[in-house]
């Protein structure tokens, strides 16, 4: 017995003895499952595309089998776990199929950074925060103001009471200081 069975087994077990079923019903259902549960797992497995999920339905099929007010009352018991897992399972791929419809689609596979390019980052990111030190006071502040706070070039020209045009010029300005010092520290194209 392997040991997905004997732990589906046991849970079976635990579940009848828990359950208010009579002595009968309890051997009922445990010698459909001593005889049918090699073949249900198999039956599930042909449908699914996991061993796990096959076992899984399974051991719902037996839960919903245990539920029965009456199991008794079913004459073809066997036959009834079979068309309960084979529904089970169809709601399964249904499932499943619904949740890969709207999880979204990676076109590339991310990875993490080298190493070197986090150095290499880190080392134009120490640079540029000194080629922004470098620019007048005024230019600095609607610079890291755009950059940093996310602040549009109108509110950036209320806050400073300066016209939106000369909150554009800083702007300009400072992007091509930043641009040109960083291109003089890397040795050109980069």
């Amino acid at each position: 017995m392997s040991v997905a069975q004997h732990i589906n087994n046991r849970d079976l077990r635990i579940y009848v003895e828990d359950n208010d079923l009579s002595e009968a019903q309890r051997a009922l259902i445990t010698d459909l499952f001593n005889q049918h549960n090699d073949t249900l797992l198999r039956f599930l497995r042909a449908r699914l595309p996991s061993d796990s999920d096959a076992h899984e339905v399974a051991q719902e099929a037996y839960v919903r089998l245990l539920d029965l007010d009456k199991p008794g009352a079913i004459s073809y018991l066997r036959a009834y776990l079979f068309k309960t897992a084979s529904n089970l399972a169809i709601d399964h791929l249904r499932s499943a199929q619904r949740a890969s419809r709207y999880r979204p689609m990676t076109f590339f596979k991310e990875e993490a950074p080298s190493e070197e390019h986090v150095a290499l980052v880190n080392e134009k990111m120490r640079l540029m925060n000194g080629f922004v030190n470098e620019l007048p006071a005024k230019c600095r502040k609607v610079f890291m103001l755009s950059r940093y706070h996310d602040m549009t070039t109108n509110e950036i020209a209320q806050l400073m009471r300066l016209s939106d045009r000369m909150v554009r010029k800083y702007l300009v300005r400072a992007t091509e200081h930043c641009q040109m010092r960083l291109e003089e520290a890397t040795g050109g194209g980069q």
